[in-house]
């Protein structure tokens, strides 16, 4: 990441979780976190390129769209936090979801934040608008999560963090298998709402039961009943859009094309 440590995300994300209940902006944080550091001319643009990263894995979400230095972020509605409320507790919950993404045991300067994730997290956020009918958002929805559990996951588990945030957002109903070190479940036909992340485990709430996990690992699969193809899907789906108009829209339709 371009001038930005892996410890100055952590602690975004820490202040974020200390703060779950309330939104921040970059200068919140700041004077709060690095009080010390007013001289350092870089501090603002470390603090810009870590909220980017956060929000570009969809850990983070802007609140409103004012001036950036004053931009505000929240946790997601779909990140519950469980735990004991003193800070390094939260900071170790701060490393343990950030290397859900990573699976590497820094984010050094050399590393650049892509926007591969931006696409998708927009795409979600458009379909839950409210823009389209009740009927062509639910088809988009299903389009949008068959394209989430397509994607390449580079890390240790099947499914990036990114994936479940964002099928959670979609309120996708699945079919799920995880198995953990000591139990296995299988549960057909639910509806995702929300993760728990706890001191040691995350739990998985659907509208139906939650689900322990040890870590994204445990997601053993998770699917569709349905057997369309992601291709016919995505066909369908950029039909749909020829009925509507607007720059929002165009993107979806571009991003489609894409896949």
């Amino acid at each position: 990441m371009h001038s930005c440590t892996f410890e100055l995300v952590v602690n975004i994300l820490t202040y974020a979780i200390i703060n779950k209940d309330n939104s921040f902006s970059q200068k919140d944080f700041k004077n709060v976190v690095y009080t010390e550091e007013f001289n350092n001319l870089d501090i603002n643009d470390k603090i810009a390129k870590g909220c980017d990263y956060l929000l570009k894995r969809g850990i983070l979400q802007l609140e409103n769209s004012k001036a950036t230095y004053y931009e505000k972020y929240k946790l997601p509605e779909t990140i519950k936090i469980n735990t004991d409320n003193y800070t390094k507790v939260y900071k170790d919950l701060s490393r343990r979801i950030i290397l859900m993404h990573e699976g590497k045991d820094m984010i050094n300067d050399t590393y650049e934040v892509k926007d591969d994730f931006a696409d998708i997290i927009e795409s979600v956020d458009f379909v839950n608008s409210n823009f389209l009918s009740d009927k062509d958002t639910t088809q988009m929805k299903i389009t949008l999560s068959k394209i989430l559990l397509s994607q390449n996951n580079e890390t240790q588990s099947r499914y990036s963090l990114l994936t479940i945030l964002q099928l959670l957002k979609l309120k996708s109903i699945m079919t799920i298998k995880i198995k953990n070190e000591h139990s296995e479940f299988y549960v057909s036909n639910v509806q995702f709402d929300h993760i728990q992340f706890n001191d040691t485990s995350a739990l998985l709430f659907f509208d139906k039961c939650s689900l322990e996990i040890d870590g994204l690992e445990s997601i053993i699969e998770i699917k569709f009943f349905d057997e369309i193809s992601l291709t016919n899907l995505i066909d369908k789906s950029i039909n749909i859009l020829d009925n509507y108009s607007g720059s929002k829209v165009e993107k979806l339709r571009t991003f489609l094309k894409t896949i």
